[in-house]
């Protein structure tokens, strides 16, 4: 690694000699700069060179009087996506041409420069496996921006800061072809040492990310010196190079005045940086929170002398270079629930909800759901605070039905949790051999008895389909290995009440393909919708329980109509609720539902009952009722087993 490889380049990239070999230096963060120069924090900085573009040179100049190398362009987020997820209209042409623009004129001939690419879904999307659609529409926005910053006059490219190994090829695959012989480095920024988001070793994405067509590979960004330090240990430095190295200032910290910074300063970031150069790491900078004092302290500890010599490349361990696999479940395994799919496969599966209660009395709650199980009730499913109403913990009750002998079936929704609290929350679960859970986006909770808490939605139900996917195989969200790969069995909800019934039935596929194992529909009312259901859902590979839900009075129907997100009422049962006496309303309220299950137990291959107000004494008749139809079916229908 004692060689600049880099120089025989066709376009080699300015560096620096030192006394113990060639350096690339790159400039330090743009975005944090700004900030600490005046620019509110959630300005998408990159408009800047639309809006201010002296004000983005200057920062250029500083970084280049700082003694860097490459400067890169304030293009990171200068994508079709991230634009318009800030409500920016802006042409992708133009802002990029603008900050090649910029950087060249700031560079002076004493930089390169280089065009910087970040990820259009990385920081916004997790799970594994991106859809062919998704892949597509990544493929166009990465091509339309590296177009740009080619037609510009760029020196090279940078791809950085993706977490996922995934995104980061189909960015190389969409940019290769368009840049000639202009160098791409390509840069990970893991959230865990050792490893991509995705779940790949380091050693292992380094490799296919040079098979891809990268001429540099590196981390930046997340772990800060330290983390890459360690990543670098761990996977090792190959003969293959040029690697490199660009870390935040240190890990991301709320200070007293709860403001943003990060941990470290100049002289321990120098001194880390040069731990990893010493590794063989050639190509170096800074990320979030450094400044040009950051680059200059850099540039200066790497001209001295006074420092050891590089390294051999260091070989990758042995358990870095695998992909991280589960433990095989032997001593210390849970205890493992039964799956609602094979429950389907041998007969109709019945699943009915209790809501948790809304108060710390929970006997009514467990005497529902012995009722319900002893009426044959197969599992009891428990909302998780639906309606953005603060209820007991739906873990906790699983926990006690399990006691009991009666199998749960807990929804999870994207609302209240952060990634850190949901992976925990699922852990828990699974720890607790709570298998089947229903994963749900769930309602704001401007709409509940808190409108001032705050509604997190870190990601998408899809999305969180596809991460606990991977908690079954044994990888955690941030990609690091569970030692023991979770056993869920992941339900969907379908909303069937749209004006688009079509698009509704394609995005079901979607959450199928994502690794759905079954699908529970919001409360249907109307016979010839549960036929355009079950007809539509024919072919979807997974079981199909339609909900039902008895009405229990007038109000009660016409509330749910006209007020509940995802219910919509048939004409005729919102009539024949309005027409009967308040104290009949409850017996033809579930009259509508016995009906309902008629239908349903013929087309479907299980229901699932939604006790209203837990008066479970009404689900308690409907599971009996629909027992019996069952045992007089002469076939079951095969669609949806």
């Amino acid at each position: 690694m004692r060689d600049a490889v880099w120089r025989q380049w066709r376009r080699p990239p300015r560096d620096v000699e030192g006394p113990l070999g060639a350096y690339v230096i790159f400039d330090g963060a743009m975005s944090t700069y700004l900030h600490q120069l005046g620019v509110p924090i959630g300005t998408p900085v990159e408009q800047l060179n639309l809006t201010s573009p002296d004000l983005v040179a200057r920062v250029h100049r500083r970084y280049v009087e700082s003694g860097c190398t490459v400067l890169q362009t304030n293009t990171f987020m200068g994508n079709r996506i991230a634009l318009e997820r800030h409500g920016l209209t802006v042409d992708v042409q133009s802002l990029n041409r603008r900050g090649v623009e910029i950087a060249r004129s700031a560079a002076r001939d004493e930089a390169s420069v280089y065009g910087t690419m970040g990820p259009a879904m990385g920081g916004y999307r997790y799970g594994a496996l991106l859809q062919d659609e998704e892949r597509d529409l990544l493929a166009r926005v990465y091509a339309e921006q590296a177009e740009a910053l080619v037609s510009a006059g760029i020196d090279g490219l940078i791809l950085e800061t993706f977490p996922d190994l995934e995104e980061a090829l189909v960015a190389i695959a969409a940019v290769r072809p368009i840049l000639g012989d202009l160098p791409l480095v390509v840069n990970l920024s893991p959230e865990e040492i050792g490893v991509t988001r995705d779940g790949v070793p380091l050693a292992e994405a380094f490799r296919r990310i040079k098979a891809a067509g990268a001429d540099v590979v590196g981390l930046n960004c997340r772990l800060g010196p330290y983390g890459i330090l360690r990543s670098y240990e761990q996977a090792g430095v190959a003969a293959d190079g040029p690697y490199a190295a660009v870390p935040n200032a240190g890990i991301l910290q709320r200070s007293e005045g709860d403001e943003i910074a990060y941990t470290g300063d100049t002289a321990d970031f120098s001194r880390l940086m040069l731990r990893i150069a010493q590794l063989g790491v050639r190509w170096l900078g800074g990320c979030c929170g450094t400044t040009p004092e950051y680059i200059r302290t850099l540039r200066d500890a790497l001209m001295r002398t006074d420092r050891e010599p590089h390294g051999a490349a260091i070989q990758a361990e042995t358990h870095a270079t695998s992909r991280p696999s589960a433990v095989t479940t032997g001593a210390g395994a849970y205890h493992d629930g039964v799956s609602v799919v094979d429950i389907a496969r041998e007969k109709k599966a019945i699943v009915v909800e209790l809501d948790p209660p809304k108060h710390l009395s929970i006997a009514r709650f467990l005497e529902g759901a012995e009722a319900l199980a002893g009426a044959g009730a197969d599992l009891i499913t428990m909302a998780d605070n639906s309606l953005g109403s603060v209820r007991v913990s739906n873990m906790a009750l699983a926990s006690l039905l399990k006691q009991r002998g009666i199998e749960p079936l807990v929804h999870v929704t994207c609302r209240d949790r952060n990634l850190i609290g949901q992976q925990s929350h699922l852990m828990g679960l699974a720890v607790l051999g709570i298998r089947n859970v229903l994963l749900v986006t769930g309602d704001p909770s401007r709409y509940g008895e808190l409108p001032g808490a705050t509604s997190v939605y870190d990601v998408s139900s899809m999305d969180l389909t596809k991460m606990v996917r991977r908690l079954n195989e044994g990888i955690g969200f941030s990609g690091q290995p569970l030692k023991q790969p979770s056993r869920f069995v992941i339900g969907t909800a379908f909303n069937p009440h749209v004006h688009n019934f079509r698009k509704a039935v394609e995005r079901l596929r979607r959450k199928v393909e994502a690794g759905a194992d079954f699908v529970m529909t919001q409360p249907v009312f109307d016979p010839d919708l549960m036929a355009a259901i079950a007809e539509a859902t024919r072919d979807l590979g997974v079981p199909v329980f339609v909900g039902i839900m008895p009405l229990t009075s007038a109000r009660n129907a016409e509330f749910l109509h006209h007020q509940v997100p995802g219910i919509r009422l048939s004409e005729q049962a919102l009539r024949r609720m309005q027409e009967a006496a308040p104290e009949e309303a409850p017996a033809v309220g579930e009259a509508i539902a016995r009906e309902l299950v008629e239908v349903a137990i013929r087309l479907f291959p299980g229901i699932y009952l939604v006790t209203p107000f837990l008066r479970y004494e009404m689900t308690v008749r409907l599971t009996e009722y629909a027992r019996s139809l069952e045992a007089t079916l002469v076939s079951r229908p095969h669609g949806h087993a």
